[in-house]
């Protein structure tokens, strides 16, 4: 799996930490890695509204949005694509209490899961994901 990161605005990402983090999700999840890619988008407040209006019918900003594109097999293809909202990020980080890394990690580890077909639309998905992303993060942080 190779991890691309595209940046539409300006924004320290923890890049070494985005591949860990990456690798370690689609490793456990699917039990081998994805021999394409990933792009990681971070974009502006206006980009991923119109992303979410076109996309989602919801014509509002949002932190993060995920899209699968091609086969994981296919060693020339992208995966999916994780748009990231930088202007959602930093609001987030200051609200929980947690730097703008912290942040950007989760709702990496959110997008990710996303494309690899995890939802949260009903309460006990919801609860599922959480507790997937929140392992992830943990590891993560633990250095495992």
């Amino acid at each position: 799996m190779k991890l691309r990161i595209f940046k539409d605005t300006a924004v320290r990402a923890p890049v070494t930490r985005l591949v860990r983090l990456c690798e370690m999700v689609i490793r456990e999840e699917t039990g081998h890695a994805f021999a394409g890619q990933v792009n990681l988008v971070f974009t502006t407040d206006g980009k991923i509204r119109k992303l979410n209006r076109d996309f989602r019918g919801i014509d509002r900003t949002t932190d993060v949005l995920s899209f699968n594109l091609d086969d994981p097999q296919d060693k020339d293809g992208t995966v999916g694509e994780i748009y990231i909202c930088v202007g959602a990020s930093t609001r987030q980080a200051r609200k929980y209490g947690h730097s703008l890394s912290a942040e950007i990690l989760r709702l990496a580890c959110h997008g990710l899961l996303h494309v690899l077909g995890y939802d949260h639309a009903r309460a006990a998905d919801e609860k599922k994901m959480k507790a997937r992303e929140d392992y992830f993060l943990d590891r993560l942080s633990r250095g495992n």
